[in-house]
């Protein structure tokens, strides 16, 4: 939450330099400020994890994959999602849901971890499908062309920033 304050600010101060007519200011601050918001974007908003009748799809920060539900040989929960596939590869999952511990009823209980709806989707959709195309066991792995593209001008834009200060 606060990082995305941070990252409001940034572009606040942007505007209002660029409304103030400082433009050393905003070639000099456009490079990090579009670092930032892009790293915030890639960590916290990017990661998500699909689920279709054929397979599940983790976005992760840079990579997508792509697991065929014949392929899974198991899903759990460890800090993420973690689905460990037939040929003996894990896949974590960043965009799933997390540990999140109970607090006991009462003093001196143990706490037990609680199992996130979203894992009993997975598990579920797994069972009833995991038969339905047992030929399609490939794995797509790939570099996700969205993360890698908006990094890529983020990098030009830290290289104009930067020449932009030497000025």
């Amino acid at each position: 939450m606060a990082s995305g304050l941070v990252a409001v600010l940034g572009l606040f101060l942007l505007v209002d330099a660029a409304a103030r007519g400082r433009w050393d200011i905003v070639w000099s601050a456009v490079g990090p400020v579009t670092a930032l918001v892009w790293a915030l974007w890639l960590l916290t908003v990017r990661p998500v994890v699909r689920l279709d009748d054929d397979a599940l799809t983790a976005v992760n920060p840079l990579r997508t994959t792509r697991v065929p539900w014949a392929a899974v040989a198991d899903v759990r929960l460890r800090w993420q999602i973690v689905v460990q596939t037939a040929d003996g590869r894990s896949v974590t999952c960043r965009g799933g849901p997390s540990i999140r511990g109970s607090r006991p009823a009462r003093r001196g209980e143990l706490s037990v971890p609680h199992e996130p709806e979203e894992l009993r989707a997975i598990r579920s959709r797994w069972q009833a499908r995991r038969t339905a195309r047992p030929d399609d066991r490939a794995v797509h792995r790939a570099w996700d062309r969205l993360a890698v593209g908006t990094g890529t001008a983020v990098v030009v834009l830290l290289v104009v920033s930067a020449v932009a200060s030497a000025f």
